[in-house]
């Protein structure tokens, strides 16, 4: 089994088609099929089901394409990162971001990091925690901003600081919400739409003060929670540093102690990592003794 052979697969199943994929790939279908059934025989499992008009994955098919997809990512950020050297840049940082990370702290250290080494490029990589924690330890990304709550192990970690989960409400939908210091008890029967990652803990809260709240959506991205709630579908909770971007909305600082989040730089603990985000993390880690965090 070899990446090209893995390309051609890939293409296979994205293409539905055996015709198809020959022809996306610029080569005659009966090779193609030759290297499919080379595959299939090494691998000793049946990869496809061969219809009259369309190729579908076996369950042995969809395993395989999920690591062919990760295995040719892989190539092509080696082939980029070497290209970039070649060329005379400094390489490439892969930088993992959560929707909520985007403050003061952060851009102090990019723009920092930009002054310092103007060559090497940033490609940003975005996702919720868990995605880019998966990311991580796959070697998808060298370095990722992560909001806790999330699994410490194996990870080394700079703090960027702490921020508070706010509510934020439509002005014009609800004129009569005041922004001020707040529990979550006093949203009443308002309509929530919380960011996934902490309904959990939110709910908790809510059993803690004994009040049972309407929970009218709950979504994976914190910038979603933010822009339902400026169509006055309800009121978002979620980091302060996500709805405070918004001119629509009306905040309420929450006080809850348990609704406080970090904000952390993480990388694979114990591994080589390339030049740029080791002068990344470095800086970072400077930046944090003088007063970044």
């Amino acid at each position: 089994m070899d990446l090209r052979q893995l390309r051609y697969f890939k293409t296979i199943i994205e293409e539905g088609t055996i015709t198809g994929a020959a022809r996306k790939l610029h080569i005659s279908q009966p090779p193609l099929s030759s290297q499919m059934h080379l595959l299939e025989k090494e691998l000793g499992t049946i990869l496809f089901e061969r219809g009259a008009r369309q190729v579908v994955p076996t369950e042995a098919g969809s395993r395989l394409y999920r690591y062919a997809v990760e295995m040719l990512d892989l190539e092509t950020a080696a082939r980029e990162e070497i290209g970039t050297l070649k060329t005379g840049h400094q390489g490439i940082l892969r930088l993992g971001m959560v929707s909520s990370g985007g403050h003061g702290e952060l851009y102090r250290l990019l723009r920092e990091y930009r002054d310092r080494y103007p060559h090497i490029q940033i490609k940003v990589y975005e996702g919720n925690s868990y995605e880019l924690l998966e990311q991580l330890r796959k070697g998808k990304v060298d370095v990722s901003l992560l909001r806790s709550p999330f699994s410490l192990y194996g990870l080394d970690l700079i703090s960027l600081g702490k921020s508070a989960m706010a509510v934020g409400v439509s002005k014009k939908a609800f004129p009569s919400f005041r922004g001020r210091s707040l529990h979550l008890g006093d949203l009443g029967d308002m309509p929530l739409i919380l960011y996934r990652r902490w309904e959990k803990i939110i709910l908790e809260e809510c059993g803690k003060e004994k009040y049972r709240p309407d929970v009218y959506c709950v979504a994976d991205d914190a910038r979603t929670c933010r822009e339902w709630a400026e169509e006055g579908l309800g009121a978002a909770v979620a980091p302060v540093t996500v709805l405070e971007k918004s001119r629509d909305l009306t905040l309420g600082m929450l006080s809850e102690e348990s609704l406080l989040s970090n904000l952390y730089l993480a990388r694979r603990k114990g591994e080589i990592h390339a030049q740029s985000a080791l002068l990344f993390f470095r800086l970072a880690e400077s930046l944090s003794e003088n007063g970044i965090s």
